[in-house]
């Protein structure tokens, strides 16, 4: 599955709001790599307890109101 060019393009704004909101993902787990989404977005939503659907609304929820109006 690959992610919405939103979230890539906004990965800085997600990943410091992930990172204030559960600060026991580590750096790691915050890393983004170009092609390789799926298995990124599984690993958050175990350490995170969450699904797909869930998670991709939290990251969607961290992407700057004036981002969201240029897509």
């Amino acid at each position: 599955m690959k992610t919405n060019d939103s979230i890539k393009n906004n990965w800085s704004f997600i990943k410091l709001g992930l990172n204030e909101r559960y600060p026991q993902l580590s750096k790691n787990d915050l890393t983004y790599i170009d092609g390789y989404e799926n298995e990124f977005l599984h690993n958050l939503e175990l350490k995170l307890g969450m699904n797909r659907e869930q998670l991709t609304t939290i990251l969607y929820s961290l992407i700057p109101s004036e981002s969201m109006q240029k897509v």
